[in-house]
């Protein structure tokens, strides 16, 4: 009595175990048939390609519009359906961007090009200056820079006031001894530097001038104790 009630039990478990086999079986043979999509393959090789290439500036290349086309022919129930939609909206939101940012730059170039169409009033050159005829010697030269005077160093002779002044022979002074002497040269800008100094002789003693004398006013004294005017030298 009891095994027959246990067989009568198992018949209908035996018809419920059939019954979910043969309801998951379309969902295995769904899941089976889902394969991989060459379409989307091809895409994400073409991308790679381009925005290994240009970066951002891959979203304005024209292939891009392919890498798209090849995505929208990606089946839905392909294994790459869900990562095609993915690269195709990245695809979409690039070129915004691009298009942003190309936008944003026409537009500093308008604002640019209406800045410098602003009149403004026009650049005059001031005109050359004319330049001074060079003169040998500077008016009142003799009152900016009277030569040499007494106490004045003996270095700047040479070199300085113009270089008019040239040494010559020494000079005997009396209770001096030989003192060098200098006279202007004859060159018209020094008379006209000096004209004070025309005629005259500088002594000098110590490094120093000790005195400005006339030329006509110096003696020399011969050996033979004649006295004779140095102005002819």
């Amino acid at each position: 009595m009891r095994n027959h009630s246990l067989t009568t039990l198992r018949r209908p478990l035996l018809g419920l175990v059939s019954t979910v086999l043969i309801a998951l079986a379309p969902a295995a043979c769904r899941k089976q048939s889902a394969a991989p999509s060459p379409e989307y393959d091809q895409a994400h090789q073409l991308f790679s390609k381009l925005y290994g290439q240009k970066l951002d500036e891959a979203y304005r290349d024209p292939q891009m519009d392919q890498v798209q086309a090849l995505l929208a022919q990606v089946p839905p129930d392909s294994l790459d359906a869900q990562s095609a939609k993915e690269l195709d909206q990245r695809i979409q939101n690039g070129k915004a961007k691009m298009e942003k940012a190309r936008k944003e730059q026409e537009d500093a170039i308008a604002s640019a090009h209406q800045v410098d169409s602003f009149p403004s009033t026009p650049y005059t050159p001031e005109p050359p200056a004319t330049p001074k005829p060079p003169s040998e010697a500077p008016k009142d030269a003799g009152t900016k820079d009277p030569g040499p005077g007494v106490g004045s160093p003996a270095s700047e002779l040479p070199a300085g006031y113009l270089g008019c002044f040239r040494s010559t022979k020494p000079i005997n002074v009396l209770d001096h001894g030989l003192r060098d002497a200098w006279e202007m040269s004859d060159a018209a800008r020094c008379s006209q530097a000096y004209p004070s100094f025309v005629g005259q002789v500088v002594l000098v003693e110590e490094g120093k001038v000790l005195a400005v004398l006339p030329r006509s006013a110096v003696q020399v004294i011969y050996p033979d104790g004649g006295t004779g005017s140095d102005g002819g030298r």
